[in-house]
């Protein structure tokens, strides 16, 4: 396999469309194939816009790009800001708020 270089412009970005999501995108930047091990997403949250409260058996490996919010569990929220990294573990509730005034925008690897 060779390397490959993506203009993420040329990706479409989808609603989020699952029960308990408002106002969220993801663009998928890397996917199976041609990654054997990962995907790269690219989410946008507008202002008060969040992910759904969730749990899934896979981990996340989160950066943040731009805006401010707050990841949350079921017992607290925590900020996140441009060059904040958050780990969320395999089966771990957790959600992602938009908190700030512009788009809360951040890359999330997942297993493909």
């Amino acid at each position: 396999m060779a390397m490959l270089v993506i203009d993420s412009d040329k990706s479409k970005a989808e609603k989020v469309q699952m029960e308990g999501a408002k106002d969220t995108f993801i663009q998928i930047l890397v996917n199976h194939p041609p990654a054997p091990t990962f995907v790269m997403r690219k989410f946008r949250i507008k202002p008060k816009g969040h992910t759904p409260l969730h749990a899934h058996d896979y981990e996340h490996e989160v950066y943040v790009l731009q805006g401010v919010g707050e990841v949350r569990d079921e017992k607290q929220a925590i900020p996140i800001k441009p060059g904040s990294v958050v780990f969320v573990p395999p089966n771990e509730v957790h959600q992602f708020r938009n908190v700030g005034d512009e788009d809360l925008v951040f890359l999330c690897l997942v297993p493909a």
